[in-house]
């Protein structure tokens, strides 16, 4: 997945954890490996969604976690009792504690906390500090380079709701934003979790950001609607939601199989105009539900011309037609 503008983004496959010298699987002690050096000693601040997630992933794959901190000190002490470490007051404690140190803090916090530690005079040349937001460069944490540590980003693709969904960055692509040994530490990490690196230019991460939620959070608002939909003809909710997650989860398997285009099916991956064109009158008394079905209907009718499919004029002149609005109203079922 690239995605950009101006100079090319581009991703790089990062496959080198079972090769001979490389880095340590899990359960294995850390290896040395040319420049890459030994694996980084690794703290946390922030036991959050991503940092959860984070820390489970990496200490799986060897690598030692050595501090959490975090504002609830119950959760910082949850996490580092998961990862073997040290549950620390203060994001500085955890900053002394290791070579890398991960801010998986909220976007409006980071410079704060980077000032924090920058303030606090301590000697930071033998340290680096990443942090995970989608939108931002390093730039947020400049007060640690001057202070004389590497900085940089690492931000997972991936949808993190804590430490059980650790194992879902395995396989991920990773935005990667660092230069020199820190570059080298994050490659690895990205190599030791089977990923893919991704480089995003400074002026497109907006646009990056803006492609994550669309693939990431838009499904989940889709899902909400299509199950309001059933529900409205009298479908309960539990078996709606089990239903249709379950339909969006073999969508997403089989698009990553073989890509979105190959993966459609459906009325307009059929051509059925007809069959559209009923869809369309059905949801007339929704207009919101009816614009949002024409619309990425449009969507796909480009996946199916870009797979070489002629689109039927029907199935066109169905999707271009304007609603016949009618008063708004929930369907009842007896």
């Amino acid at each position: 997945m690239v995605i950009g503008s101006g100079s090319r983004p581009w991703t790089r496959k990062r496959r080198e954890a079972r090769k001979p010298g490389g880095f340590s699987q899990p359960g294995e002690p850390s290896r040395t490996n040319g420049m890459e050096g030994r694996r980084p000693s690794i703290a946390l601040v922030g036991a959050g969604r991503a940092g959860g997630a984070l820390a489970v992933a990496l200490h799986e794959r060897g690598y030692e976690i050595t501090a959490v901190a975090s504002r609830d000190g119950a959760d910082s002490k949850t996490l580092a009792s998961l990862v073997g470490a040290s549950a620390v007051p203060t994001a500085l404690a955890a900053a002394i504690a290791a070579d890398l140190v991960i801010l998986a803090v909220p976007d409006t916090e980071l410079v704060r906390v980077a000032a924090t530690i920058a303030a606090s005079g301590m000697a930071l040349t033998r340290h680096a500090f990443i942090h995970c937001s989608a939108r931002l460069s390093s730039r947020p944490l400049t007060s640690l380079r001057i202070c004389g540590a590497e900085i940089g980003v690492m931000h997972p693709l991936q949808a993190l709701t804590g430490v059980d969904s650790a194992r879902s960055l395995v396989g991920a692509s990773l935005r990667v934003e660092a230069t020199g040994r820190l570059r080298a530490w994050l490659d690895g990490i990205v190599a030791a979790l089977h990923g893919d690196v991704m480089e995003i230019p400074e002026d497109a991460l907006d646009q990056y950001h803006a492609a994550a939620v669309l693939a990431g959070n838009a499904p989940l608002a889709l899902l909400a609607r299509a199950t309001a939909l059933l529900r409205d003809i009298g479908v309960s909710d539990e078996v709606a939601h089990r239903g249709l997650a379950a339909l969006l989860e073999g969508a997403a398997i089989n698009a990553r199989r073989s890509g979105p285009g190959a993966a459609l099916t459906g009325p307009v991956a059929r051509g059925d105009a007809d069959a559209v064109t009923r869809h369309l009158r059905a949801l007339e008394h929704d207009p919101q539900s009816r614009e949002l079905y024409r619309v990425l209907a449009q969507q796909m009718v480009e996946l199916r011309t870009g797979r070489g499919a002629d689109v039927p004029s029907a199935l066109s002149e169905a999707l271009e037609t304007p609603p016949t609005i009618r008063p708004l109203r929930r369907r009842r079922v007896a």
